[in-house]
């Protein structure tokens, strides 16, 4: 079974976000490659979506996290489809 991906409203603001952060510190060739494979990254969920840990950021039932490259993609899976709610940096201790 293939799961449907939708990307929330506040999922697409912290890529926009995430890409205007790698523009600024590096360049943008860089950030719409990072973005690129991010996305990649969350299309893959398509497949196997309970494959990654239940997430440690919301209680929300079938919720879990993708990590690609530090960065956390917090989701939850529902009557078929994959919704990503948010995308964050982890902290660096």
């Amino acid at each position: 079974m293939l799961y449907r991906i939708i990307i929330e409203p506040e999922a697409l603001q912290n890529l926009m976000n995430i890409k205007l952060y790698i523009t600024r510190n590096d360049t943008s060739v860089k950030a719409n490659k990072f973005i690129s494979e991010l996305k990649k990254s969350i299309n893959s969920l398509a497949q196997m979506p309970q494959r990654c840990r239940k997430s440690y950021y919301t209680d929300v039932t079938n919720s879990h996290d993708l990590i690609y490259k530090k960065y956390t993609t917090v989701y939850k899976i529902q009557n078929g489809t994959v919704y990503v709610v948010s995308i964050f940096k982890q902290r660096e201790n």
